[in-house]
Formats: C-alpha cells, structure tokens, sequence
C-alpha cells in the first residue's frame, strides 16, 4: 500500500485544511505583496502536500510571489551556502540546531517588521528568535504496525519496548544522524535504556550512542525523509518505528494499519530559517510572515496534527483536534520537552553539543 494524497483520508484532511485557510483570511497587508520566487526546500509526501494547501498556494494567491519547491537536503544546503549560492531560500530545521547554523553563518536575521503586530502577540517567545521562525510542535513517538501487534493485543508502549528486542522481536525503523535531534535518537536510546525521564540531561553520549550500535543489527530501515518512516510500517519492512506522530495520524487516516503511543513522545519545535546571501530574501521573509498568522497555522496543523505556533490558531480548530496535538495540555504528562538549550551549548572546542554528537552519529552509523 503506497499513501496516496488523492485518497479520502488525507485528501478530505487538505481539503479541509484548504477551507479553514480560506475561512480565515484576512486581508493582506500590502508589504506582503511583491512579485518573483522563494525557494523552499520540502520533505515531500503529505507533508509537502499539506504545506502547499495550509501555506504556499494562498502565499501565491493573495501576495503574487510563487513559492519553487525543491528537494530538503541540510547538507547539500549548508555547502551551496558556503559557497555563496544558495540552492534554497528557506528551509526548516530542528530547533536545537539553530546555534550550529548561527555558528556556520549560514543564515540571515529575520526581518520581523513584514510580521502584523497581531501575529507577533500570538506567538510565544521562543518561536521569535532572531534567526529563526517557529515552524511547528512535533512530536518523536513509537509507532507500530497493527498487523504485527493488533488492538488490544501487547505493544510497543515507550522506548523501553522499542528496544528490548527479546520482549519486541521485529525490525526497527530509526531516524538517519540528519534527524538525530528533531526525531529524538539520542533520547530515545537513553529512555530504552531505562534512563528516567528527569534524568535525561545532559545525555550521555557514550551511553547513547552504546545503545544504538546494540540495535542496529535490528534496525530494517535508517530514514531521512519523515516519509519513509510511516511507509517502512506500511510495507512490512519494519514492525515499529521511531516517527513523527503527524506523519503516522496521516497515514492512519488513509487507512493504514499503523498505531502510535503518546507515552514519552518526544517534543520538540522547528524553525524556519532563511539561507545567508539568499537572493530572495525579502521575498523569504514576508512568505514566514504569511504563514505565521493564526488561519494558515490551524490549516496546517489539521491537516497534520503538529501543534501551531501560534496560540491564536487554537480558537480555530476543532477542540476535539486541538486536545490530541503535541503540547496540549490534555496529553502533556505523557510528553517530554527536549531540552534544545543543552544541545546547543558550545563544548571547550567550541562546537555544540550537537556537533558533536552529529560527528559521532555519522562515524556510528558508516563503519
């Protein structure tokens, strides 16, 4: 079974998403408006999909600046910045990153006067730093296919299941080094490894990385792409995975046999950050100040159940939406916070912790 965005499930979801966007648009002010491109690089699936409804085809509509999509590849990116030619304008990063970006002068302040003074107040502080917009809450969870482990039958619950493959037999779906902070790796290692959860930080990298060279004979599918993780469930190639919750609630609305747990599900947020010497920088800037606003926030986040960063956009979704998304209050005691300022706390060689852990990660995972 392959996740078709045409299908009823996601296709009714972006339909809808589409709907509220619509429903709550206001007028434009006139520093949005202007002419040419953005580049965006994109994650594809029904991620992409959801992103061109909620965010970019309204962008196009209502400010005339076409919103060119092109593959997400941080790498790639960070060396096309390095040469002085960025092959993006925008992307979107794990929130613990940001000061390794920063560090690499690899991005461009936000110019926070194209954003209305009414989205601003609606957005905590944190997703107003002054290199990056707050992109979304989303959470890391484990998830598992219904046909190996049916309802009502016994389950991976937490990161304890995950990786006791003794009690779990099964391959294991687990996030490349690229996602290591945003899809929680590290964390989940250490939680599988009977770590509390008040006593994760600062993680032990030793006994992180320790843990994960012990899964991966088990590990069917290391993924980059938050699509592969849901599609290595569907086909049977894995029997659970480390995901993100959006991508397996939209698989399930497919009618995928997929099932997540909420118990230490991984919080974390991204930013959206525009590339240093980005030839359509302003343009970048007043897409983020578009899609900051509370209707593309709550169109988004229906269509893929992350939390928005934008506290307004909750007075437009569904409460029986709203109580189920990462950081809601209903669900919060079964979440953990990462805690993006430990990874991104310079070392005595002067790299983050993210760095380093980032130059561990790829030496693991390549021998």
């Amino acid at each position: 079974m392959s996740i078709k965005t045409t299908s009823l499930g996601i296709g009714a979801a972006l339909l809808f998403s589409a709907m509220t966007a619509a429903a709550y648009a206001d007028d434009v002010a006139a520093n949005l408006k202007g002419e040419g491109e953005v580049v965006v690089t994109s994650g594809g699936g029904t991620w992409e999909a959801a992103q061109k409804k909620a965010f970019y085809e309204p962008f196009t509509r209502d400010t005339g600046i076409k919103v060119v999509l092109v593959p997400e590849d941080h790498a790639k990116l960070l060396a096309s910045i390095k040469l002085g030619q960025p092959e993006a304008d925008v992307t979107e990063i794990p929130g613990g990153t940001i000061n390794s970006w920063i560090g690499k002068d690899a991005v461009e302040p936000i110019d926070y006067s194209l954003f209305a003074k009414e989205t601003l107040a609606g957005m905590p502080e944190q997703m107003k730093h002054k290199y990056g917009v707050g992109a979304l809450i989303a959470a890391a969870v484990v998830a598992y296919n219904t046909n190996t482990y049916p309802d009502g039958a016994k389950h991976p619950d937490n990161w304890v299941d995950f990786y006791d493959v003794k009690k779990f037999p099964g391959k294991r779906s687990l996030p490349k080094c690229e996602k290591m902070l945003d899809a929680g790796l590290l964390e989940g290692a250490l939680l599988g490894d009977g770590v509390s959860p008040d006593k994760l930080y600062p993680l032990d990298m030793d006994r992180a990385f320790k843990k994960l060279k012990e899964i991966e004979p088990n590990v069917g599918r290391w993924w980059i792409a938050g699509a592969d993780a849901p599609q290595s469930l569907i086909s049977g190639e894995v029997d659970m995975a480390a995901a993100y919750n959006g991508r397996i609630v939209n698989a399930r609305k497919e009618g995928a046999p997929l099932q997540l747990s909420w118990n230490q599900a991984l919080l974390s947020f991204d930013y959206w950050v525009i590339a240093k010497d980005s030839p359509n920088k302003e343009n970048a800037a007043k897409l983020l100040a578009y899609i900051s606003r509370p209707g593309p926030q709550a169109a988004f986040a229906e269509a893929m159940s992350y939390g928005p960063v934008n506290n307004d956009a909750f007075k437009l979704i569904p409460q029986d939406v709203a109580k189920s998304l990462p950081g809601a209050p209903e669900i919060a005691k079964n979440q953990i916070f990462q805690n993006f300022e430990w990874w991104s706390t310079a070392t005595a060689d002067g790299r983050t912790n993210y760095d380093v852990a980032m130059e561990r990660c790829v030496a693991l995972l390549t021998q």
